[in-house]
């Protein structure tokens, strides 16, 4: 949002330099992130008189001129082709800066200068080079009547001005303009608010044979129309111009530029309409309960949901409530008769359809966030005086103001020890009330202990008694309140369950040397679509971007997008985790009906775990690097005793709890990996935190258990299976043989070859038994092996290996 320094000063006297202004605004809230300044006064630029132009002796282009600066003459190489004995020129003197900089950024300094051997002392100016217009085809020739030496501040219209621009949140319509934000500083600094226009008129009479009606009140409480007439549209004067043009505004004619002109005055946005063209004498207020396609002023036509507002004359459309005007009603060079728009629109209403239409006008910006409900009489008359001044014409006495829904202001009682208290101060009731006093609020009842205001219209952010007690805070200066002596003490509560959970989770990652990762919870539907049908995701109605269409259904893109990203930039290996939320349609939904919500962590690898050294070659990562990752996760959060891992149709370690899978171990699929522009190999596991945080609750806590006194007895043996047989199924098994004397398990041998048959191999597992009573002995052991060997050849037909 961009304020002008001079337009402040308007209506209040800043005792401060532009930027110790900006320092101010900042410390009361509205943050300046830049200061610039446009235009120039020119100093140092004076009218010259050019008594004699001979040719350069070194240079074709160049001519040597005698100039007379009104008090002395200086000679000055000039390359213009227009450049002749008898002018009057605008001459920048040595040591002026011109408001055009140098290719690097610095300001363009005139200094003494010997150019092909000739001395040039300042230089004629073209018009660009004054900031004066966009020519540079040769030099600026003046009227010959100025006298040489007149400063050429005297002869143009210039402007300079400083430029703040200030990042507005959300909760402070008013300071989207001039006048909300000098009665901010007024508050702060405790100056004299001035207010250039009437804010007291008679009571409204409805215009003679035009008819204003608001068929949905709830999207527009309140419209004002004021009728303007006999106007001529033109060129705005320059003050205007120069207004608007150093906040970055484009002109456009002397109507236009007055409805900007005060909405960026009073923060009220206004639209004119040529009240010739509007069919039926009539503004209808309305929306419609079908699609209707419209050509709004930028010619783009476009397609407007049912229930978008619209104004419409008697027969149609004329304008997107709040959001830009029509083709057929705006105003022209043909134009005599205005009507002006000066109207209240619900902010809903006005987000949901710009954000349809993708289209933020600085109407819809201010509209959006919601502006004062009171203001649009006093709007109206002041462009109507603008108007009437810029363009000619009469203002028409009378001015519909049709206000079916009234604005009910609303008190809010401010305890002093309250403030005190929060803000650590000592202020007296009176104290407070001056500091708020700037702000126009209005006391309706002042205790020893308390003041009860009444809110204006234009801060709908004060809602409760701490946004006051926010406003002495900022008002008074942070910086001045003074640190405490002491603080007082409190025992924070336990953190729930899931946080500790999810925190643990985060833990546990980083220390197995995982990098955290944070990505978007939107993404394309297209990279959506890689990851599951289409048809069982959740797309956004009225999405930022195309990029951020779908809520996503894994958190596999995030890993991808980010591998992808730190490979392009020459990482040879990642090793990343996320936590956050995935999403799906769902029946009856998590948290609202039709959401599916799940909190998730994953794992990802790919490229390189240990790079080349002298003494060793490079190694990737490998599918058996992300499952021992897994392993030692579930065992740090004591679930390894209950997890089951199983494999799918899709070659994913599947890992159950009773019947249900909270997780998968995968590696991904090359053609995947190629869209991300990935090419070495990469893996992921994916848990689900809701379902490891329902089967923590019904497990029991975990408990200390002192160290065996007795040594385990550990049995080694081999089996000869099928090739196609995985090791975990025969670990499952002999798990559910062995008993509870079953300490441990270990996989230390796999082996294929000639001797063993064709497609057999032999798997080698090391028992470990522990008995916490005795020791254990190969009599006590020799059983459970036995039935453990009978089992698998039983299921598996697993025999044992000589």
């Amino acid at each position: 949002m961009k304020i002008s320094y001079k337009w402040l000063n308007e209506f209040i006297d800043i005792p401060l330099t532009p930027e110790e202004t900006a320092e101010k605004l900042t410390l009361i809230g509205l943050e300046v992130e830049n200061v610039e300044t446009c235009g120039s006064l020119l100093e140092g630029v004076i009218v010259g008189e050019v008594t004699k132009v001979t040719e350069h002796p070194n240079a074709d282009r160049l001519r040597i001129c005698q100039v007379n600066l009104g008090g002395e003459n200086v000679q000055i190489i000039c390359g213009a082709d227009n450049v002749a004995s008898g002018q009057k020129v605008p001459v920048a003197t040595v040591g002026t800066a011109l408001p055009s900089p140098e290719k690097n950024g610095d300001p363009f300094t005139i200094k003494k200068a010997k150019l092909r051997g000739e001395s040039s002392e300042g230089m004629i100016c073209a018009e660009d080079e004054l900031g004066l217009g966009s020519d540079h085809s040769g030099i600026m020739v003046l009227n010959e009547d100025l006298k040489p030496g007149t400063p050429i501040r005297e002869v143009f219209d210039l402007y300079q001005d400083t430029i703040f621009d200030i990042a507005i949140t959300p909760n402070r319509p008013d300071a989207t303009c001039h006048l909300g934000v000098a009665r901010d500083l007024r508050a702060a600094l405790d100056l004299k608010l001035i207010k250039p226009f009437k804010t007291d008129f008679d009571e409204a009479k409805p215009l003679d044979n035009f008819d204003i009606k608001i068929k949905n009140s709830a999207k527009c409480p309140r419209y004002v129309g004021k009728v303007i007439e006999n106007v001529t549209i033109g060129e705005s004067p320059p003050w205007l111009k120069n207004r608007l043009k150093a906040l970055g505004i484009r002109p456009v004619n002397n109507v236009v530029d007055v409805t900007n002109y005060v909405m960026f005055e009073l923060g009220q946005p206004l639209h004119a309409f040529d009240k010739d063209r509007l069919k039926g004498n009539k503004i209808i207020v309305r929306d419609f309960d079908k699609t209707l396609e419209f050509e709004t002023l930028d010619h783009v036509k476009r397609k407007c949901s049912p229930g978008t507002l619209f104004i419409c004359d008697g027969n149609e459309p004329v304008a997107i409530a709040g959001i830009m005007g029509g083709v057929d009603s705006e105003v022209s060079d043909k134009t005599t008769t205005i009507l002006l728009e000066s109207a209240y629109f619900d902010p809903g209403s006005i987000r949901k359809t710009a954000k349809e239409q993708t289209l933020q006008t600085d109407a819809s910006y201010r509209f959006e966030r919601g502006i004062d409900p009171q203001i649009q009489r006093i709007a109206a008359e002041r462009a109507a005086e603008l108007i009437a001044e810029s363009a000619g014409g009469k203002i028409v006495d009378n001015c519909s103001d049709i206000h079916p829904v009234q604005h009910e202001a609303h008190q809010l009682k401010l305890r002093k020890n309250y403030v005190n208290r929060l803000l650590g101060t000592d202020f007296s009731i009176e104290e407070i009330i001056g500091l708020l006093d700037g702000l126009e609020l209005s006391i309706q009842k002042k205790t020893k202990e308390t003041v009860t205001y009444t809110i204006p219209s234009f801060r709908p952010d004060l809602e409760r008694e701490v946004d006051l007690i926010e406003e002495v805070g900022r008002l008074y200066d942070y910086n001045n309140i003074p640190k405490p002596k002491h603080g007082a003490f409190s025992s924070p509560k336990p953190f729930p369950k899931w946080e500790q959970l999810n925190s643990k989770i985060k833990t546990i990652a980083k220390g197995l040397r995982f990098r955290e990762i944070y990505s978007n919870s939107l993404i394309s539907k297209e990279d959506a679509a890689r990851f599951g049908n289409i048809d069982d995701m959740l797309h956004t109605l009225n999405h930022i971007s195309a990029d951020m269409t779908t809520l996503r259904p894994t958190l596999l893109h995030g890993f991808l997008s980010s591998a992808a990203y730190n490979f392009n930039r020459n990482a040879k290996g990642v090793r990343f985790f996320e936590t956050g939320h995935v999403f799906k349609k769902s029946k009856n939904g998590t948290y609202y009906k039709g959401i599916g919500e799940e909190s998730r962590v994953l794992f990802g690898l790919a490229g390189l775990k240990s790079i080349e050294y002298w003494n060793s070659d490079p190694k990737e990562y490998s599918v058996f690097d992300l499952k021992a990752v897994v392993n030692s996760f579930l065992e740090s959060l004591d679930l390894s005793d209950h997890v089951t891992v199983t494999t799918d149709e899709h070659n994913h370690l599947q890992y159950v709890v009773d019947g249900s899978a909270i997780g998968e171990v995968f590696s991904i699929d090359e053609s995947l990996r190629e869209i991300y522009d990935i090419d070495v190999p990469a893996f992921a596991a994916e848990f689900s935190i809701s379902q490891i945080y329902q089967l923590k609750n019904r497990l029991p806590e975990s408990s200390y258990e002192p160290v065996s006194k007795f040594p385990g007895f550990e049995f080694d043996f081999g089996v000869i299976v099928d090739n196609s047989l995985r090791a975990e199924a025969l670990l499952q098994q002999i798990k559910l043989s062995a008993g509870k004397l079953l300490d441990d398990i270990q996989v230390f041998d796999v082996f294929e070859g000639e001797s063993l048959g064709e497609n057999k191999k032999s798997i080698a597992f090391r028992l470990t038994f522990l008995d916490k009573n005795k020791t254990l002995t190969i009599k006590d052991v020799e059983p459970i092996i036995e039935k453990v060997l009978k089992v698998l050849d039983d299921k598996f037909s697993a025999k044992l290996r000589a």
